[in-house]
């Protein structure tokens, strides 16, 4: 990360000895005439290789009284190409504004024998390390994206499992149930003591005692049936029941929604359908079920998880071909990065730089994305 902080300072550099890039001339050479147009809609014709797109006057090395460097148009893509290759053309323009003033602070900075300086040397010597550094993982990058159909067809046959898929359900049991909302408590509370004290009429004392038995029978009817969970044992059994009914074939979005009700978290549950699941999402031995079959509890920092497998499915080479590739070329630069980082070895003194900082630690199956519940 560091490393790419020198960007300005390669920059720099290449202005600093720039004239790599440009030529310097004295006096300031004529642009040439620019072609009349045809029609006012004409697209303009591209420009020459040799056509100055950046000219800074006043600016030279070596350094003359009257004296203009001039980009052209090759030499400016040529910078483009080295640092950015897809930079809009709107912030190219910026760039040629930019790369001016620089070569002027540059020219002025050799004039006073700043480019002497120690500093200088070692930000040189850096971004020069930087330079080839990127040069490589380019290098890398090129050799290993070098994967023909056959390559592809024979990674595809030997990781098949890699591309099978499967319509799965998810069930997410928060470990901790969320505090209770004790105003609503209240209000509720309140609500039912004014209708209590509320004198009836003729016509509701003479359906009192039915309805009071249907009100009873609803409000019984409504309440959750995993009220009373107030912590993390709580919800753990209650993670156990779910898990054994849903084995018994219960519906998981039903499921959802109690687990959440007995979390206190409001609102609609999550979704519990996952279409398209691969091996590489789920944790694993999850994709190993056959369809039907619901795993164990898989327990997570926050939460518990329980899975039903559904269909499997395998994607065809066809449309696999562009992933199975890209598979290769990653894995083909994992191995050219770690046989490249194995030639040296870099030992730090402790009694300088102090003791290194410890390695945190892996938090639960890492591989849900959806992991952690709302918190509210």
């Amino acid at each position: 990360m560091i490393l790419r902080h020198f960007f300005a300072v390669i920059l720099s550099c290449s202005m600093v000895f720039g004239q790599a890039f440009g030529q310097a001339t004295s006096p300031a050479a004529p642009a040439p005439p620019a072609a009349a147009a045809t029609a006012s809609t004409a697209t303009p014709a591209p420009l020459l290789a040799d056509t100055p797109v950046v000219t800074i006057k006043g600016v030279c090395d070596p350094p003359a009284a009257d004296c203009t460097t001039v980009i052209t148009r090759a030499e400016f893509e040529g910078i483009i190409q080295a640092f950015q290759p897809q930079m809009k053309l709107s912030q190219q323009r910026q760039v040629g504004t930019s790369y001016g003033q620089l070569l002027t602070m540059a020219a002025e900075a050799k004039k006073r024998g700043l480019d002497k300086s120690a500093r200088v040397q070692v930000r040189t010597r850096i971004a020069v390390m930087q330079a080839l550094a990127g040069e490589l993982r380019d290098n890398m990058q090129e050799e290993a994206g070098k994967v023909s159909d056959a390559d592809a067809e024979k990674y595809y046959s030997d990781h098949k499992s890699n591309y099978e898929q499967a319509d799965v359900e998810r069930l997410i049991i928060p470990r901790t149930p969320l505090p209770a909302d004790k105003d609503a408590d209240k209000d509720n509370d309140k609500a039912e003591a004014k209708t209590a004290t509320t004198k009836p009429t003729a016509s509701a004392k003479a359906g009192s005692a039915k309805s009071a038995t249907k009100a009873t029978t609803a409000k019984a009817a409504a309440k959750p049936k995993t009220a009373g969970v107030t912590d993390e044992a709580g919800m753990t059994a209650l993670a156990d029941k779910l898990r054994a009914r849903a084995a018994a074939g219960e519906d998981f979005a039903k499921l959802q929604a109690e687990a959440f009700a007995a979390a206190n978290i409001k609102g609609a549950p999550v979704d519990t359908k996952v279409p398209k699941a691969t091996r590489a999402t789920l944790p694993p031995k999850v994709f190993d079920l056959k369809s039907g079959e619901v795993s164990e509890l898989i327990p997570d920092t926050r939460a518990f998880f329980v899975y039903k497998m559904g269909t499997k499915t395998t994607t065809s080479l066809d449309d696999a071909k562009s992933d199975v590739k890209t598979a290769i070329k990653n894995e083909r630069m994992q191995e050219a990065q770690k046989a490249v980082s194995e030639i040296g070895t870099t030992t730090l003194n402790d009694a300088y730089f102090g003791p290194p900082e410890p390695t945190p630690a892996p938090g639960g199956p890492g591989r849900q994305p959806q992991s952690a519940p709302p918190s509210n």
